[in-house]
């Protein structure tokens, strides 16, 4: 019988805000560091770097114009010795929720989420859940623990930033984890909810500077 289950990378000082109303992903790097990296030594926070990290993240994008999209970001994480990271599309919601649980189980690594159609990006830094995935083949997600580097300021569209490490319900992360809309970017993925997922095969190890 499937119990409930919890898991968070999240400790506090891992939150980094964007600098720029750009940096969105590059900010998400930094927050995906300091989630990896549990010492709390090498934490990453820099404005300097986060802009470094934005135009390598750019740089790789295959629309550069449009900023850096989460090609760029799965393979900045990866060149910098968080991945192997991949760019995924799920068709169903739940599936995406539980392809996002399970990496984090597996790997210990945190999930990059594909917010407002393609526009922004969060970080899931944990889940709850009812079944631990590593036990459960089938198991549902209960909440998401996400950090979004727009927090505080949130959008008049999609609605609020969630602060740091805030426990979301499937239904709430709903209103702004949306289908990915295919025209913002040149992508052979299909539609549908984007997650830039850590894989297990783990690399030879994370660099702190």
């Amino acid at each position: 019988m499937p119990h409930a289950f919890a898991l968070n990378l999240y400790q506090e000082g891992d939150f980094v805000p964007q600098y720029t109303f750009e940096w969105c992903v590059a900010a998400s790097i930094q927050m995906m560091h300091n989630l990896i990296d549990d010492t709390g030594a090498g934490t990453w926070a820099d404005p300097v770097q986060q802009g470094e990290l934005w135009e390598m993240a750019r740089a790789r994008s295959s629309n550069s114009f449009n900023g850096a999209n989460p090609l760029g970001w799965a393979q900045v994480v990866t060149e910098v010795g968080m991945g192997p990271y991949a760019v995924v599309s799920i068709a169903n919601y739940e599936e995406a929720l539980q392809t996002a649980a399970r990496a984090i189980a597996d790997t210990d690594r945190p999930v990059g989420l594909v917010m407002w159609r393609g526009r922004h990006v969060w970080v899931m830094s944990g889940f709850e859940s009812l079944g631990d995935p590593d036990q459960f083949r089938e198991f549902s997600v209960t909440g998401i623990r996400v950090q979004d580097p727009l927090y505080p300021y949130g959008d008049q569209q999609w609605g609020p930033s969630p602060a740091p490490n805030t426990l979301l319900t499937p239904e709430q992360l709903a209103t702004q984890f949306v289908v990915r809309e295919p025209r913002r970017w040149s992508s052979d993925l299909p539609t549908g909810y984007m997650l830039v997922l850590p894989f297990a095969e783990a690399s030879s190890g994370l660099r702190t500077s």
